[in-house]
């Protein structure tokens, strides 16, 4: 038995088209995942820059409350402070902040603080003292000037 040669056929190219058309396939799959990893990349990226900024008002919250549970003139300075109009417009300038927290480098600027009065709360009972309330106010950044966190607390001080 002999060996005969296999014929030679002429080949029209149907290979390289469906080869072509798989790497193109393949190309297209590779993009997507690509935008899809870049776009989960920014979601997270932009998730830590907020929670570094709630973090950095929080820190000045408790800080302002501290001031304002320690410190008389703090007390008697909020007494004669105006409150916040519109809390979450509040650019931390104007009207000018009560405080400074300082929370680090991470930030893109330290965060600020309000103080202001808001009224008495007395007992049913006139022979017992009042207390005061009142509210504070404070303005966090994150790693850049967009992320911005803005709380609020209110704070009751016991009577002197």
């Amino acid at each position: 038995m002999t060996n005969s040669p296999i014929p030679i056929q002429n080949q029209c190219g149907a290979t390289l088209i469906v080869a072509l058309v798989m790497l193109l396939l393949i190309s297209l799959l590779a993009v997507g995942g690509m935008q899809s990893s870049i776009l989960q990349e920014r979601m997270a990226s932009n998730a830590h820059d907020g929670s570094i900024a709630f973090q950095a008002s929080e820190a000045a919250l408790r800080q302002a409350e501290t001031d304002l549970l320690n410190i008389i003139a703090t007390r008697q300075a909020a007494s004669g402070t105006a409150r916040l109009a519109t809390p979450w417009d509040w650019d931390g300038i104007s009207p000018a902040s009560s405080g400074v927290g300082n929370v680090g480098t991470q930030v893109n600027s330290e965060p600020v603080y309000h103080h202001a009065r808001l009224a008495d709360i007395c007992p049913i009972d006139p022979t017992e003292p009042c207390f005061e309330r009142f509210v504070v106010t404070s303005r966090g950044e994150g790693g850049s000037p967009d992320a911005i966190a803005v709380l609020q607390s209110t704070v009751l001080l016991p009577p002197e």
